[in-house]
């Protein structure tokens, strides 16, 4: 009888699983993405209730094809110590995108995990969304939320255009030095393998778009000497190692922009050399941020089939668009990242 129950239980696993949604670009040749970060779910039900009518307001309005949350969607410091809080926020935080039927991925924040589940649980619980497309990393990587995603062609349905690529960043210290978490060794050459199978798998290199919640270091370095659109107005909490990744990516040639969220006061994109580092803008109403001046929103990438072109702008709380300009210095340059000392001023 156990051996009947587990062969079910697997076919059924196998059929929602197929019935995932799959991403392909649109029939007018184009793919958006709606980056939504930071939510803070638990928190209190009002923040709660502004952040879902915020994200329902601009989803209806903007139709992305896809959303990309980048961590910290659970104030897991909330938690209220009874079991299935978690669940009962995720529940919340999925309301929008449940109703409207939107496929979405999931990387998890420093803050996720903080409650009644661990890292792995999340993500199985995610999974169970049948508009999730949300996978839970190979057993050997100690990070749970770290998977690819393809985005097919509009003309044809076998051909793979581009690649979504989530990266667990972690949440506390890295390889034992104090401060923010980051995106481990063996999750790096693991990219680097899974890189070199799709491009054998897809008919060669497909150009890809990273998201994760925390920033490597290279985010310090960039903004100090190279261009960059949109605000810094907090000092980048970004991981107390830099473990290689940016580094891989410029050796595999095909990932060439990363988005995260974690510092809840900026938004600024950053041309590093050619390879863009950005942040998404802060969505919920949960915790600090974003600054006076600045409305909660999130970010849209959007795109074009034809000669594979990106172009990305905020979608603000108002529901207008805001397409960044060139940022000015708010900050003094930075060279450690915050959580490693007390906060820069």
């Amino acid at each position: 009888m156990n051996s009947f129950l587990a062969v079910v239980a697997l076919s059924l696993l196998v059929v929602a699983q197929a019935s995932k949604p799959v991403l392909r670009f649109r029939d007018d040749g184009f793919f958006d993405v709606m980056q939504f970060t930071d939510l803070h779910y638990g928190e209190s039900l009002e923040n709660d209730v502004n952040t879902t009518r915020l994200m329902e307001n601009i989803v209806k309005q903007e139709k992305p094809d896809f959303i990309a949350f980048t961590g910290d969607m659970v104030a897991g410091y909330s938690w209220d110590k009874t079991k299935g809080w978690y669940e009962k926020m995720w529940n919340r935080w999925t309301t929008v995108i449940r109703d409207l039927k939107v496929p979405y991925g999931y990387t998890l924040g420093n803050h996720d995990s903080e409650a009644d589940l661990r890292r792995r649980e999340i993500v199985s619980v995610d999974m169970k969304n049948p508009y999730s497309l949300t996978e839970l990393a190979p057993e050997e990587l100690e990070q749970a939320s770290t998977f690819v995603l393809p985005v097919y062609s509009s003309k044809n349905p076998e051909e793979v255009v581009m690649n979504l690529w989530f990266f667990d960043s972690g949440d506390y210290n890295c390889m034992g030095l104090k401060g923010y978490g980051c995106v481990g060794l063996n999750t790096i050459q693991w990219y680097r393998e899974k890189s070199k199978e799709l491009e054998e798998k897809q008919g060669g290199k497909k150009p890809g778009v990273a998201f994760m919640h925390i920033a490597p270091p290279e985010y310090m370095y960039a903004y100090n000497h190279y261009p960059s659109w949109g605000n810094k107005t907090e000092f980048s909490g970004c991981s107390s190692m830099d473990t290689g990744l940016i580094s891989a990516f410029r050796e595999r040639k095909d990932v060439f922009a990363l988005f995260v969220g974690h510092d809840h006061s900026n938004d600024y994109v950053n041309d590093f050399e050619g390879f863009l580092l950005g942040y998404g803008r802060k969505t919920g109403y949960g915790c600090y941020g974003p600054p006076k001046g600045m409305q909660r929103g999130g970010r849209v990438l959007r795109f074009r089939e034809r000669d594979f072109n990106m172009e990305t702008f905020i979608v603000n709380e108002d529901l207008t668009h805001e397409v960044q300009k060139p940022g000015k210095a708010q900050l003094k340059p930075q060279d450690v990242c915050n959580g490693m000392k007390p906060p820069m001023k």
